[in-house]
């Protein structure tokens, strides 16, 4: 039997949601799944790269290893704007 996938959040939600954790900073992409607890980490992957592939998140890797996200001016233009 087919695993069925689970439906992408779209790349509005993902800037919402490090909008509702970071505001204008960085925060982990670990933390993000608190805001989408039903998506895997590989899930949850796919839908942050799309987000960076359209120009709207940045992904950095930090210091500590971690990988890092944060809202690029693209996004907040879309963020709201609504």
């Amino acid at each position: 039997m087919t695993q069925r996938r689970r439906k992408l959040p779209v790349p509005e939600e993902v800037v919402a949601a490090i909008v509702d954790l970071a505001d204008g900073g960085y925060c982990r992409r670990g933390e993000l799944r608190q805001r989408f607890p039903r998506l895997g980490e590989r899930d949850l992957r796919r839908a942050v790269r799309r987000a960076v592939a359209l120009g709207l998140v940045l992904e950095r890797r930090g210091p500590d290893g971690a990988w890092h996200v944060a809202v690029s001016s693209e996004g907040w233009n879309l963020h709201r704007s609504g």
